[in-house]
């Protein structure tokens, strides 16, 4: 006989129906009915069924405003609008859980947190532990060593935590929360006292009633917390009415009982509506072959097959699976460690192995198949003899595994790949089960979230056992491609993995004197425009310190206040606030030249030198594919896109990316990428006919959109049609292009109705895409590339607007990412052909090194395949600049 539950699982049903709404992209039954929400939450209750000790119990708000909503009239009225598609999936979810017999509770008048804190009490009083499943802070005022909170990563999180996260006890919990209040609820607290301050008055204080009367006899210091306290004595008292839970509602629930009977036949009507088969397939492993429950198992459900911890094998006939645990630059850093296994882990002993010799790369052999020889062998000179290798720690590279391999297959096959390339293998990377997750939804980026949320199963530690499960995952992922996205990863990003490996190898060469030099030259203009601005101030103080700032800006020197931070209400000091005073000041343009010299000292002329590998004297970065959700690349360690270009001290750091000896540099750009996307796409037959004609774009629509001949454009004119040309993808408004032209508003909102009526399939361009968003659920390149985009049918207009926003962008950001991975992958064995090297791609432009002798062929050769990457109804252009250093070039 199964022995009764000694847990006590309490799942705040909106909380967990609310994050399993954002946490899967949107799906729905074949008869439309929205179910992410349903089929996330169900994942989640069958998980936490399968232990055996736990007794599930689901708690959900009342549909009525409960007593605190007497109590403080605007209560929780800061939170965002239930999307609305959620409400009649909560609906749904209430319904599968009567029918699986699971207790559902709901009481009139108080909220589920008052439910579960009254059911952690009981259970605590029948000799069990409680574990809550919640997104609510206040619940940590129930926590004890038998009452934990739930974490989105199933850690428990109990006293220990939130004395260590917070800084304060369980017990100061709720003095804690009167004092910092809480956004989200709309609970006030004490204005201007943060989450450290609040701290550190319990600590030194231990109550919130000790504060405040050391506060009223005027001994609490500082003068100004106890002042902000005082001002704000009525919204803490109600701070803490409103945080208190209540833990003692007369509850009928039996304590310490497994699953009742339900309605099977209602629950197997239900899950046949939603088609929701693999949620029946889930349930129907909880109960024995004749319905009846079964015994539950141990650990929390996981689709991945037992994986035992792994040891290295040599690799057998068939595919090999490899992961690297850490991907730090190899050639900057210590590289962690990589294993490998076949699908399964078995635990074989090490082997001898005879080294394969490789014929030494010849002369004219391209530079990088030969840059690591000596560090790959250990020394210049071969050796034939028999090795046996030492036992490795789990998780160490033996590269002998790979002797012979010619690609290996690994979630982040690149990063394993250019492991081994540099010790001399010429390994590519193969398959990579998380650019099938990335192309599936761009929210999967990394590999702990992907094997939680589709297998269920937490990313092991060890680096066999991640092997082994990277090879289940693309088991499980590849059939779940369309077509669109299927060609998507065999055609562009598996072929474009290879490309990258082999620019992170090659690196770039940095003339780091210069750099060096630059760094000391901007140095000492910074400390003059320091003095500079404690002239202006009229005292020495810390520019650096936004408060410090804030007080002399807006106290002192009295200027006019812009916008307040969202989160503090503190008057901004950032460049965006500053940049409209600039003629109110001196020490306004002091101040922006100072910040924009100290961060391109900080991040590019300081620490760049110091990243060049000794071996290669070239600067490795890394370039990640499933990092951005429009498919652009992203560069990291260091991140080499954010070089500023526009403004001129920002290009000065160009000049240190530098040609090696005998070699050029040449760098592609596509010119208007994206405005000759939108014309193709939008059908749009005036714009269309302004590219195909070679027009100036901007001066055009300054022409069209102003009905001035195009001649007779001003400068400002042209400008202001380049800003809306550019703006109206990112969904510029009127007040914005009256800020940035410094123009009236009534003539920044009459150009924009203009341009709409000059170019009406721009509207419709945008028009239809958000129709077939709001429809779909997702957006999508010219090549099938999807974004979900949830944001569309949001209550909340905020919200809805920036979803807007990102639902007709992401169509032409995402295809000019598309377009220039292609010429990518075209160019590269090309390139290579005549002894050139692809360095970088940023963005829409492309670092080629060239041997001086070809430079003119290869640089028509980049134009071409790059123009010929895409065929569309407006040719793209392309422009190829030649120089001895990145900044010539241009």
């Amino acid at each position: 006989m199964t022995p009764p539950p000694d847990t006590a699982v309490l799942i705040d049903g909106h909380a967990l129906a609310f994050r399993s709404y954002f946490a899967l992209p949107p799906l729905t039954s074949k008869s439309g009915e929205p179910t992410h929400a349903i089929l996330g939450f169900m994942r989640q209750i069958t998980r936490l069924m399968r232990q055996k000790s736990n007794q599930v119990i689901v708690v959900f708000d009342p549909p009525v405003k409960t007593f605190r909503h007497e109590q403080y009239e605007d209560y929780k009225a800061g939170r965002a609008e239930i999307p609305a598609d959620l409400p009649a999936q909560i609906n749904r979810i209430r319904a599968i859980v009567d029918a699986i017999g699971l207790p559902r509770l709901e009481v009139g008048g108080y909220e589920a947190d008052d439910v579960i804190g009254t059911l952690a009490k009981k259970a605590e009083a029948h000799g069990m532990n409680a574990v809550i499943v919640t997104s609510d802070r206040d619940s940590y005022q129930l926590l004890t060593e038998r009452v934990k909170v739930l974490t989105s990563d199933f850690k428990l999180f109990g006293p220990k935590d939130v004395l260590e996260k917070y800084g304060v006890s369980v017990e100061q919990w709720v003095d804690y929360r009167s004092l910092t209040g809480d956004a989200s609820d709309n609970i006030p607290g004490a204005k201007g006292i943060g989450p450290k301050t609040a701290a550190k008055l319990l600590q030194e204080h231990g109550s919130l009633d000790e504060v405040i009367a050391r506060a009223q006899d005027g001994s609490l210091e500082p003068k100004g917390t106890r002042e902000k306290i005082l001002s704000s004595l009525e919204n803490v008292y109600k701070s803490r009415d409103l945080s208190c839970m209540v833990t003692d509602l007369p509850l009928e629930i039996e304590m310490a009982t497994h699953v009742g009977a339900g309605d099977p036949a209602a629950l197997d009507a239900l899950l046949s509506e939603l088609d929701l088969g693999s949620v029946r397939k889930d349930l129907g492993a909880l109960r024995g072959p004749s319905g009846v429950a079964a015994e539950p198992e141990p650990e929390p459900e996981s689709l991945a097959r037992e994986v035992p911890n792994g040891e290295w094998r040599t690799p057998v006939a068939g595919v090999m699976w490899g992961y690297v645990l850490s991907r730090e630059d190899d050639l900057t850093a210590e590289l962690l460690g990589a294993a490998t296994a076949d699908g399964e882990i078995t635990r074989t002993a090490p082997l001898e192995f005879e080294p394969v010799e490789e014929e030494a790369p010849e002369a004219t052999s391209p530079p990088e198949e030969a840059l690591f020889e000596e560090a790959a062998s250990g020394k210049k000179t071969k050796s034939k003899a028999k090795v046996k290798p030492k036992p490795e720690p789990l998780g160490h590279v033996d590269e002998s595994q790979f002797v012979g391999q010619r690609e290996v297959n690994a979630a982040g096959a690149k990063a394993l790949a250019t492991h081994l390339q540099v010790r001399g293998l010429k390994v590519e990377p193969g398959d990579d089960p998380l650019l099938l997750a990335y192309l599936l939804d761009p929210n999967n980026t990394a590999m702990p979230a992907v094997a939680q949320r589709y297998l269920h199963a937490p990313w092991p530690s060890d680096a066999a056992s991640r092997a082994a499960l990277s090879s289940q995952l693309w088991d499980l992922l590849l059939p779940q491609l369309d077509e669109a996205r299927l060609k998507l990863y065999h055609d562009i990003e598996k072929p474009l993995a290879r490309v990258l490996a082999r620019m992170e190898v090659r690196g770039v060469k940095l003339d780091s004197a210069y750099l060096r030099g630059l760094s000391e030259s901007m140095g000492a203009r910074i400390q003059t425009l320091e003095a500079e601005i404690h002239q202006h101030a009229g005292r020495v103080f810390s520019v650096s310190s936004r408060d410090q700032l804030e007080a002399v800006l807006y106290d002192e020197l009295q200027l006019s206040t812009g916008r307040k931070t969202k989160l503090t209400g503190k008057r901004s000091t950032a460049v965006a606030a500053l940049e409209p005073l600039i003629d109110e000041h001196p020490i306004i343009p002091a101040l922006l030249e100072y910040r924009e010299l100290s961060k391109l000292r900080g991040t590019y002329l300081d620490p760049l030198p110091n990243l060049v590998n000794p071996r290669t004297e070239r600067l490795h970065t890394t370039f990640a594919q499933t990092i951005a959700a429009t498919g652009r690349l992203s560069s990291l360690n260091p991140n080499l896109q954010n070089i500023p270009i526009r403004s001129a001290v920002g290009r000065e750091i160009r000049k240190g990316f530098i040609a090696d000896q005998g070699f050029t540099l040449l760098s592609a750009d596509y010119s208007q990428i994206e405005l000759r996307l939108l014309a193709h796409m939008s059908g749009d037959l005036l714009m269309q006919e302004a590219f195909n004609t070679g027009a100036d774009i901007h001066r055009r629509t300054a022409s069209q959109v102003l009905g001035v001949d195009e001649n007779n454009v001003s400068a400002d004119q042209r400008r202001a049609a380049k800003t809306v040309n550019f703006g109206v993808l990112y969904g510029m408004s009127a007040h914005r292009l009256s800020r940035d032209m410094n123009i009236p508003y009534a003539d920044a909102s009459g150009f924009i109705e203009r341009y709409f009526e000059t170019y009406p399939g721009i509207r419709g361009y945008i028009d239809r895409t958000l129709a077939d968003g709001r429809e779909k659920g997702y957006v999508e390149t010219l090549y099938g590339r999807r974004r979900y985009v949830p944001e569309l049918l949001s209550g909340n207009r905020n919200v809805r607007e920036a979803g807007e926003r990102l639902a007709y962008n992401m169509p032409i950001q995402g295809t000019a990412a598309d377009i220039i991975k292609i010429a990518m992958i075209e160019l590269d064995p090309l390139l290579m052909d005549l002894g050139a090297r692809m360095l970088l791609q940023v963005h829409d432009e492309l670092l080629v090194e060239a041997p001086i002798d070809k430079a003119d062929e290869i640089a028509e050769l980049i134009r071409s395949t790059m123009m010929n990457a895409a065929k569309l109804s407006v040719p793209l252009n392309v422009e190829v600049g030649r120089g001895p250093d990145w900044f010539d070039t241009k």
